[in-house]
């Protein structure tokens, strides 16, 4: 008889009571013929989130603590909470596309070197900068082939998680997904993008400065030095410096500027500045917007105070769970329990 195998999707939440319905019911209609549960890992919603979720008879684990929010956290609790051969992450503003599960179950189950498998990304419109330029760059945020990590989630084996000891890093705000790839490549196995449609995902709505506020307050804009950080004195290190090199170069640059304007030498404070100039206009002439071009400018700048801000934040142990409420905690008839959860 062949094994029909069994899967946890992790859903990751923070006030997403617009949207979590439609990702619950998208994940259920594809569930049907496999044993399954499903995880709302809640990062302490002020909205009706987990009430929603609940009613969907989904279980939930939510923080206890809002200190303990962070993108790395959330499907870290699915994680703890999981069991099944395969863990699919997905966030509560995302829509599964028909046909993805099947498809990433054959191809994992046909190449047992790879760890995880993603499909295509749809966008809506965007209504701000920084997911106008997401949407621009799909092809890029999103490669198809093997890559080194799943941005946005994916279907993952159980067994390759837990060689590398924990899903996602509860240190990070940010990069989450890029830190689990690598990782993952660390220890030997491979991932693939798949042309097969994987999922649609809802863009905020909030103005461009508007977000990226909420972007710094909420940790976002620090991630690429805390992913350097986590990963310094380990193997993986050289791959996180090339994930976050582009933030690196420019951090580098805005040093060498302030630098040039310390000196008071007009002459080297133009030269510093035409990089800069080449840069902005260069973004101009692509968006066909000026204001695209110095947004793009100001986006990185805020990152590159981010890398420094994330550098001195001092990494906790990414194995001991936060402090969390369970409710509704159903479990799989199934061999593959998570044993971490003690």
């Amino acid at each position: 008889m062949t094994h029909q195998p069994s899967i946890t999707v992790s859903i990751k939440t923070l006030n997403e009571a617009q949207g979590i319905e439609k990702t619950i019911d998208s994940v259920r209609r594809q569930l049907a013929s496999y044993p399954h549960q499903i995880i709302v890992a809640d990062s302490l919603s002020s909205d009706n989130t987990r009430e929603l979720a609940l009613a969907k008879d989904a279980t939930v684990v939510c923080l206890n603590n809002a200190a303990d929010r962070c993108c790395g956290v959330g499907h870290q609790l699915g994680w703890l909470y999981s069991e099944g051969d395969y863990l699919l992450l997905l966030d509560g503003d995302m829509e599964l596309e028909p046909g993805f599960l099947d498809t990433a179950i054959a191809f994992l189950q046909e190449n047992p070197d790879y760890a995880g498998v993603a499909g295509s990304v749809e966008m809506d419109d965007a209504a701000n900068y920084e997911f106008k330029s997401r949407k621009q760059r799909l092809h890029l945020i999103y490669p198809q082939g093997d890559t080194d990590h799943l941005g946005g989630g994916g279907l993952y084996r159980r067994s390759a998680i837990e060689k590398i000891g924990y899903l996602t890093n509860l240190n990070l705000h940010g990069y989450e997904e890029a830190e689990l790839g690598i990782r993952l490549q660390s220890a030997g196995y491979k991932l693939r993008r798949l042309s097969a449609p994987y999922f649609r995902h809802a863009s905020y709505t909030m103005p461009t400065f508007t977000m990226l506020a909420y972007r710094w307050r909420n940790g976002f804009l620090w991630a690429p030095g805390e992913l350097l950080r986590n990963a310094w004195g380990k193997k993986h290190f050289p791959a996180a410096f090339k994930i976050v090199r582009n933030e690196l170069v420019f951090t580098l640059y805005l040093l060498m500027l302030c630098a040039s304007f310390i000196s008071l030498n007009a002459q080297c404070i133009i030269l510093a500045l035409l990089p800069l100039i080449i840069f902005i206009a260069a973004k101009t002439f692509k968006n066909k917007s000026l204001r695209d071009g110095i947004q793009s400018a100001i986006n990185l700048s805020l990152f590159s105070a981010g890398i420094l801000r994330g550098i001195v934040n001092p990494p906790k142990n990414p194995m001991t769970p936060p402090d969390v409420t369970v409710i509704n905690l159903k479990n799989l008839d199934d061999n593959n329990e998570n044993t971490l959860r003690k």
